[in-house]
């Protein structure tokens, strides 16, 4: 029992390493395509691969920080993308929201500051007034408005990994006789979990 206890804590443990090297591996790289960009002057492909990094989101991982720091150094001292950039904080901040929202203080100040510059755009003028100060409210209400169930599908997301971990769990502990064979029934209830599990976090990845 306690060889097969540790044998689905090693597998476990294996599957969330894979998946976080698989998430820092992609939001690096991600971050090193958008700094060569930015180094050859294209700071719209700049800021397309550093939202990529951003939402390449695993907490603590170094890269999302970066790649925050480099959206946000870029709105406040290029006016020409400045929208641009602050619309890709907001996007990556929204787009990884579980039940928690990575970089709050950071999606705060995107969306004061895309009401800000949206107002000012002269072609927004039948977008809640005639002038700059009678449109921000407008484009302040739709900003704080978020129709998406990104709460929900993190809920779901959750106990999707939760079922998967666990029918793998089963199927290690009970589904294998002391020969390392199969056990039809046990192995099938721990098999059918693990893939009810990860039907769970298809549906709310699709969410």
């Amino acid at each position: 029992m306690k060889r097969r206890t540790l044998l689905a804590l090693a597998i476990t443990v294996t599957a969330l390493a894979a998946i976080a090297g698989r998430v820092v591996f992609a939001g690096r790289l991600a971050l090193a395509d958008g700094d060569e960009a930015a180094a050859a002057g294209r700071l719209d492909e700049a800021i397309a691969n550093w939202e990529r990094a951003a939402r390449w989101y695993l907490p603590l991982a170094p890269h999302v920080d970066d790649a925050y720091a480099r959206l946000t150094d870029l709105a406040t001292r290029s006016h020409p993308h400045a929208l641009s950039a602050w619309r890709a904080v907001r996007s990556a901040s929204l787009a990884t929201r579980t039940l928690w929202t990575p970089h709050a203080d950071d999606l705060a100040a995107a969306n004061a500051q895309i009401a800000e510059l949206s107002s000012r755009d002269p072609a927004g003028a039948a977008s809640g007034g005639p002038d700059a100060a009678s449109r921000k409210p407008f484009h302040v209400e739709r900003l704080a408005h978020d129709p998406r169930l990104s709460r929900a599908a993190a809920a779901l997301a959750l106990l999707g990994i939760g079922t998967w971990l666990g029918g793998l769990a089963y199927l290690v502990r009970r589904g294998l006789d002391a020969h390392q064979r199969f056990v039809r029934r046990p192995a099938a209830i721990g098999g059918g979990t693990a893939l009810a599990g990860l039907a769970l976090w298809l549906v709310a990845l699709g969410l």
